[in-house]
């Protein structure tokens, strides 16, 4: 405290000011999971007023309806292509769908895909590059009902 005294006014004002121009101007760091998280939705459709965002959300469909997806990551996908692999209950691979990069950028992916065979699967979304997986859902696709003429 002594020496604090003994210093010129002009050094503690120099001081001061640049104790607050250091914490006013610091980079904050945004907090990306509050933002985006590591998730993957199916629905029966898209939003019309929001191309990101998926309608009737549910996890069972008929064989042969259209699926459609949304796949959100908590990392920027930067350029990367996405996977949406489809495996069966046993944990076998049942098959995937590759979709290429729409833009260089982004958290969030929307697209969809189809399944003819009825069962339970497990629907893992992939960033291919560095073959990261993003989130897994159960899906079950229900036999769908014949009618007879």
């Amino acid at each position: 405290m002594e020496n604090f005294q003994k210093m010129p006014m002009g050094k503690i004002l120099y001081l001061m000011l640049a104790a607050i121009l250091l914490t006013g101007c610091s980079k904050k760091s945004t907090d990306q999971t509050s933002l985006y998280s590591n998730s993957l939705q199916f629905g029966t459709g898209i939003s019309i007023s929001d191309l990101t965002a998926l309608t009737g959300i549910t996890t069972t469909f008929n064989a042969g309806d259209i699926i459609y997806f949304r796949l959100e990551t908590i990392d920027d996908r930067s350029a990367s292509a996405i996977k949406i692999q489809i495996d069966k209950q046993d944990g076998t691979s049942y098959t995937s769908f590759p979709y290429p990069a729409a833009q260089d950028n982004g958290h969030i992916f929307v697209s969809y895909f189809s399944i003819t065979d009825p069962g339970t699967y497990k629907a893992t979304g992939i960033i291919v590059t560095g073959n990261l997986t993003v989130a897994t859902q159960s899906l079950t696709i229900r036999a769908t009902k014949q009618v007879r003429i």
